[in-house]
């Protein structure tokens, strides 16, 4: 079986690194990539992530992912998450809500894995 692949693609580097070091750490049955966030859209494209963590939303990440979260848009408190369509809010997101979400995008993919993803 193909393993989930979240991609994180946070404005701070030190963020971006931290954020993907503990996801590498703690579920390590996943495959983590870092991008810049220039670099957004075309790893969108090369990876077909099932979640993407960035922080600013692009029209591309959201058309072709199903899981997404912005963190802090506008340098806000709220995080915007999308799982599986679902929208909602989370205000000082945590990375216990962060590794929920990739439980979540887990879950979600090895049950609608259909086996098309290339290795």
């Amino acid at each position: 079986m193909n393993r989930s692949r979240v991609l994180v693609a946070c404005q701070l580097r030190s963020y971006r690194e931290a954020i993907a070091a503990a996801f590498r750490v703690l579920r390590p049955d996943i495959e983590v990539f870092e991008a810049e966030e220039e670099d957004l859209d075309r790893e969108v494209g090369r990876l077909d992530p099932d979640l993407v963590v960035c922080s600013q939303l692009t029209a591309r990440v959201e058309a072709r992912t199903p899981n997404w979260v912005e963190l802090y848009p506008r340098c806000g408190s709220l995080s915007v998450v999308n799982v599986g369509g679902e929208r909602s809010t989370i205000e000082e997101i945590q990375l216990s809500d962060l590794l929920s979400i990739v439980d979540s995008t887990v879950q979600t993919a090895r049950l609608c894995s259909s086996g098309s993803r290339a290795p």
